[in-house]
């Protein structure tokens, strides 16, 4: 007696039997997918809040050493300043010699701008941002001051006609003012990263 073969199995029939199989290993795969992008992205951003804090902690170690360029600076305005008073008033020794001896403070921006340049300062706080800006700002003010106190001391010639005096009085407002700005950057920077500790 022979034996009948069953009737083949219409293709629409195989894929219904093996539609769930299908619909799970798609599934598998869009899920894998999703973690896997997930994973980039949360990675990606740790990676970019650690660029962050490493950029922050720049940020202070650069007005730290600002810092202290300002602080070596204060004493020597307020000699200046004294000198030049000094000067107006009569009291130098000689009404035709002074000696100003500016010292030029040199005050960086560098890490500042190079985070400015990156992506990372999104996971910085705002208000810290916007502080530190003011902070620059000012940095940028003494720096602007303390150049045009140069150039007026090195356009003074050497031995020129114009007494002590004269002189002085032509110093002073600027050298008040470069004052007034280190006392007021000096005061910024204790804001931004503490007292100064003491020695």
């Amino acid at each position: 007696m022979p034996v009948l073969s069953e009737p083949k199995a219409s293709l629409s029939t195989r894929l219904a039997e093996r539609l769930p199989e299908i619909l799970i290993e798609a599934a598998s795969v869009v899920f894998a997918l999703l973690l896997a992008l997930a994973l980039n992205q949360w990675n990606e951003r740790r990676e970019l809040r650690e660029r962050g804090a490493a950029e922050r902690a720049a940020i202070r170690a650069e007005l730290s050493e600002n810092r202290l360029e300002i602080d070596s600076a204060r004493p020597h305005l307020a000699e200046i300043r004294r000198q030049l008073r000094d000067a107006i008033d009569g009291k130098a020794a000689a009404a035709h010699e002074l000696t100003v001896d500016l010292g030029v403070s040199l005050l960086s921006a560098a890490a500042w701008r190079a985070a400015l340049a990156t992506q990372a300062t999104q996971t910085i706080d705002f208000k810290w941002m916007t502080n530190v800006a003011k902070i620059y700002e000012l940095q940028d003010n003494y720096l602007h001051v303390q150049a045009a106190a140069v150039d007026q001391l090195t356009s003074i010639p050497a031995g020129g006609d114009k007494d002590a005096k004269a002189i002085a009085a032509s110093l002073i407002a600027r050298m008040d003012g470069l004052a007034q700005l280190a006392d007021g950057l000096a005061k910024a920077y204790d804001d931004e990263l503490g007292p100064m500790p003491a020695h």
